[in-house]
């Protein structure tokens, strides 16, 4: 199958390069503005923005579906462009999801946990998204637009975790690095998610751009984990000092928009479409 995927020189999008081209599909890999390559596979930069040249490329692409992983993820970029954020996580979705519809295309887009807004465990795909974050709102307000296509599906992401691929360092690495040369970090334990590493992920939403499946699934992990729970055992696990991970809270650290205390997501549909899924533990992920 041909899949177009968006956001492919994310953190993300580098594992799902690897892992959509080792279950044989033709993968086109749009990036912002990155150029090189992906396991191989050259990066196309498209602006997301630029709606001229996302329907030009999707035609010139002719994808038989479309993964689309590009966003402004980074929530202080939307809380402080909130415009820009409207436009890539919201108005490029809707062009995309028109195109698909008009073409009968399939689409999965990928959402995030922190529609959510804190207030409850175990969130299912029915419950209320009530964001309290500009990024998670922009990312809800463009859920109807993929529901709207015919088989359209929306993967709403938990807390992903793991190694960077994507040639940049991300949270996790400055984390883990820092830790290895000895420095104490401080996580909070009284924020709550359902992390999931990034090649687990990868591999379901491989498995589930072949199924024909839509509305809302929430692809996360098993565990229901404090972020400082995740970072001490994935120290540990790494052989590094885990009492260098010191617990802190949300109300220690002064921030302009409020954090859902809790984002954690109810699988059970995930685990009904794939009941032979294997979502490793933090230690299994980390040491394979």
């Amino acid at each position: 199958m041909r899949i177009v995927l968006t956001g492919a020189s994310g953190s993300l999008g580098a594992y799902l390069v690897e892992s959509l081209g080792a279950a044989g599909h033709d993968v086109v890999a749009w990036s912002g503005g990155s150029t090189g390559a992906r396991s191989g596979v050259p990066l196309v930069p498209v602006d997301l923005e630029d709606g001229n040249a996302v329907a030009v490329r999707l035609d010139g692409d002719d994808p038989a579906a479309v993964i689309h992983a590009g966003a402004l993820s980074a929530a202080e970029g939307v809380r402080r462009d909130p415009e820009r954020g409207h436009r890539v996580n919201v108005v490029a979705t809707e062009r995309i999801a028109d195109w698909c519809a008009r073409r009968g295309r399939r689409l999965i887009y990928t959402s995030t946990d922190l529609v959510f807004d804190g207030s409850r465990a175990w969130n299912r795909e029915d419950d209320p998204a009530e964001p309290v974050l500009a990024y998670g709102r922009t990312k809800r307000a463009a859920e109807p637009a993929v529901l709207a296509v015919p088989g359209g599906l929306v993967a709403r992401l938990c807390l992903l975790f793991g190694r960077s691929r994507c040639g940049r360092d991300v949270f996790f690495d400055r984390a883990i690095a820092a830790l290895s040369r000895g420095e104490p970090q401080s996580f909070f334990d009284d924020e709550f998610r359902t992390p999931l590493h990034l090649a687990t992920a990868a591999r379901i939403l491989t498995r589930l751009v072949a199924m024909q499946v839509d509305g809302i699934v929430h692809v996360a992990g098993a565990e229901r984990l404090s972020r400082h729970a995740l970072m001490w055992r994935s120290a540990k696990s790494l052989g590094l000092d885990e009492t260098l991970v010191r617990a802190n809270q949300r109300s220690q650290v002064p921030s302009a928009e409020p954090r859902p205390a809790d984002a954690s997501l109810d699988t059970t549909r995930l685990m009904t479409l794939l009941p032979d899924l294997v979502r490793p533990t933090i230690e299994q992920a980390l040491t394979r």
